[in-house]
């Protein structure tokens, strides 16, 4: 049950729904989100599945801030395959998870020309639709790799993109009280260890950023525990994951809620608290 006392922070709030163009049900999610909810940016996936309605959903829905979201696993690339033989599987689609990836990463069996070509790929076409790009981030935050993440700033620069996502989450106390909490944090460490490690000069970015400790599940109780963390006169960023409910979705493997993360996101209490406290909501195009 959501409490009825909420210390009110002055502060600015991007509210940022990924995956866009993923799936027809996650693309008309983060719609219904934008448009009934708090959700202020998304980011667009060149190599989604749903890619072309995305696009449209983009262009009859102007006030929703559209980034990229750049993606190396699971989904099939924008290069020619000849072209990037180390950012395949056997099926010559991406390695089929973030974790896979990195360790070929850590052992150099993937090419940073290779690595390079392909998001320059993925950049282009979304930019060739004539998409108004606000932002990077990546699909499992693949960009935070370090080298990978110089490469992004490098393309960022190239295009003239002014911010990238800094997904570092600072560990909070209510992190330990969750079923598989300790699991989480430990991916949520990793994580913070590559964002430290890695070069982010040279771009904006939100002062602080929510949301990886509760991918893929963040009810509306939840979401209320972070907004009480918020950081005062500072530019936050919630990491969410809005869809409409899908049960023959091919990635229902993920054990991702999008219907409750959607739920959550156009709250009525939630869209109350917000509208009567000092959060500003804001999307990447403003900062």
């Amino acid at each position: 049950m959501l409490e009825d006392d909420i210390t009110v922070k002055s502060c600015k709030l991007i509210i940022h729904a990924d995956d866009f163009g993923l799936s027809e049900k996650v693309n008309q999610g983060i719609v219904k989100a934008h448009c009934n909810g708090i959700v202020t940016s998304t980011s667009l996936m060149a190599t989604g599945a749903a890619f072309e309605s995305a696009i449209e959903l983009s262009r009859s829905t102007p006030t929703l801030d559209t980034g990229i979201h750049l993606t190396l696993t699971e989904e099939e690339p924008a290069s020619k395959r000849d072209d990037i033989p180390t950012l395949l599987d056997n099926d010559q689609c991406f390695h089929d998870h973030a974790i896979t990836f990195i360790k070929r990463y850590m052992v150099r069996k993937i090419s940073l020309d290779e690595v390079k070509q392909e998001l320059d790929a993925q950049i282009c076409k979304i930019l060739d639709y004539g998409v108004s790009v606000s932002h990077l981030d990546s699909h499992q935050h693949i960009h935070m790799l370090p080298g990978i993440r110089k490469v992004v700033g490098e393309l960022a620069k190239k295009y003239a993109i002014p911010a990238i996502r800094y997904p570092k989450e600072s560990m909070m106390l209510y992190m330990l009280k969750e079923e598989g909490g300790l699991n989480r944090l430990a991916q949520l460490l990793g994580l913070n260890t590559f964002c430290t490690i890695a070069r982010t000069s040279g771009t904006q970015q939100p002062d602080r950023f929510f949301g990886f400790f509760y991918g893929g599940s963040l009810t509306k109780e939840r979401l209320w525990k972070i907004l009480q963390q918020l950081d005062p006169g500072a530019t936050n960023e919630i990491m969410c994951h809005p869809g409409m409910y899908d049960d023959t979705c091919k990635y229902n493997h993920w054990g991702y809620h999008w219907q409750n993360e959607l739920d959550a996101l156009t709250d009525q209490k939630i869209k109350n608290h917000i509208d009567s406290s000092g959060i500003k909501l804001i999307s990447y195009a403003d900062i």
